[in-house]
């Protein structure tokens, strides 16, 4: 009964930093229906940038999450501005195409940067804390505390700042929102800078409990995309919900068949998922 309820609690630690990145993801598909490739490069350079500023400057961690999530994010707005922008009105191939294109782009330019040799944090958050009967991972517990944090305020000022109004009403009514004199483009550039902001954060909590390198994003996308699809696309509830999901998942399935297999059992969920309840749990439609 405690190796269950100690699996269970780690996964749900785990999948509240997987839902960090995958609000980010689904924020972003929501306001402009872009599924954004790159998005999995936004994390690993946000866990290498604070490998980088943890191991080699001696910046104290809480901080690196504030200036990895603030770079990245303006890293976000960038990349919108000057590649997403000019295709987001065409058809969905196009931007498609062009972020995993950047992926790429994005992957070779962190090989050049960081090598591509495996970084880490040794020595961050590496001990235990015991609740009752359990030992829980002082890196998960510190990553689930702050992934909470940042993901609750954004939900927050997305809900009642009027920025959160314009993102609302280009996701569900773009054209009307254009007529109300609400700048569609602006709206789109802010949402993909904090889409980046949410990864690169989410990368800098995961670098305490997982090896970094440039190609790693390829396989955090992949379970963000598993998130989403069980959560629902375009929910950012859902997103959290199935982040959540995804955890345990992952967690209990590593304890029980590997972690091989336990990738595997998260292919097989997401398959499950589009083919039986392709709207996911939470899923609020496609808008044609």
């Amino acid at each position: 009964m405690r190796t269950a309820i100690e699996l269970l609690v780690n996964g749900v630690l785990l999948g509240g930093i997987y839902a960090l990145m995958a609000c980010g993801l689904n924020l972003i598909f929501g306001v402009m229906r872009v599924i954004n490739f790159a998005h999995g490069e936004f994390l690993s350079f946000g866990a290498l940038l604070g490998v980088s500023l943890v191991i080699g400057f001696g910046v104290p961690f809480l901080l690196a999450v504030v200036l990895v999530a603030v770079a990245i994010g303006l890293f976000g707005f960038l990349m919108q501005a000057a590649l997403v922008e000019r295709v987001v009105d065409g058809p969905p191939i196009m931007s498609l195409l062009l972020t995993y294109s950047a992926s790429t782009v994005f992957v070779n330019g962190g090989l050049l940067i960081w090598g591509g040799g495996y970084q880490g944090m040794p020595g961050v958050f590496s001990g235990s804390v015991s609740l009752g009967p359990m030992n829980l991972s002082q890196a998960r517990l510190v990553a689930f505390t702050v992934a909470v944090v940042l993901t609750g305020l954004v939900y927050a000022f997305l809900a009642k700042s009027m920025f959160g109004k314009a993102i609302r009403a280009v996701s569900e009514q773009p054209e009307i929102a254009t007529v109300s004199g609400i700048a569609a483009a602006q709206i789109r550039y802010l949402t993909f800078g904090l889409g980046g902001l949410m990864a690169g954060a989410a990368g800098v909590l995961l670098a305490p409990m997982f090896a970094s390198d440039p190609q790693m994003g390829a396989r955090f996308v992949i379970k963000a995309f598993t998130v989403i699809v069980v959560g629902g696309l375009g929910s950012y509830v859902g997103a959290f919900v199935g982040a959540l999901t995804i955890g345990v998942v992952e967690v209990v399935g590593g304890y029980l068949v590997g972690q091989t297999f336990a990738t595997a059992l998260l292919y097989f969920l997401m398959i499950a998922f589009l083919l039986l309840r392709p709207s996911g749990l939470f899923g609020v439609g496609i808008r044609r």
